[in-house]
This record gives C-alpha cells, sequence and structure tokens, in this order.
C-alpha cells in the first residue's frame, strides 16, 4: 500500500523532521559540549532574543573538528528523510 503525501504535508514531516533531529542531538551531546564546539552570537538585541526552547535548539556555528562533524551528521540525516519523501 503506498500512501501519497501532498508536497504541503511533506514540508510540514521535514520540519517536524529536522525539530527532533535537533531536539535529540541538543540532548545527546549537552549543554558543555555544545559550548566547547559551537560559537554562539555575542551581540544579542531585543530583536533576536529566544526564548527557553529556542535557546536548547540553537547550536551557533561551528567552531571545532567535532562541531563541524555533528552539523554534517544533522545535515546527512534531514537530508534523507527529505529524499525520502520526496521520492514518496
Amino acid at each position: 500500500m503506498v500512501i501519497l503525501l501532498s508536497v504541503e504535508m511533506k514540508i510540514l514531516v521535514c520540519f517536524v523532521w529536522a525539530f527532533i533531529v535537533f531536539f535529540v542531538t541538543a540532548l545527546i551531546i549537552g549543554a558543555d559540549r555544545k559550548a566547547q564546539w559551537f560559537q554562539k552570537r555575542t551581540k544579542y538585541s531585543w530583536f533576536n532574543r529566544r526564548g527557553i526552547i529556542s535557546e536548547l535548539l540553537h547550536f551557533g556555528y561551528p567552531k571545532t573538528k567535532e562541531g563541524y562533524g555533528v552539523t554534517g551528521i544533522m545535515v546527512v540525516v534531514i537530508g534523507a528523510v527529505s529524499y525520502l519523501l520526496c521520492i514518496l
């Protein structure tokens, strides 16, 4: 049995999957290693403040080889699910 999804549903599933990947990765590596491997913005204004959940999911940009590795793995996992949804 083949389930056909609309384009909108595929996009929604990709966003939800990306959220899950970010959340699980943040929980696995922890706040200490995330602070070591990624660099966050140092200057904040009222326009780009984040809430509690956003701070948990915000990685910043990678600054070590471990950070680049984690980023690469997240991109590959999200890309693989997006590709599988594309061929459905």
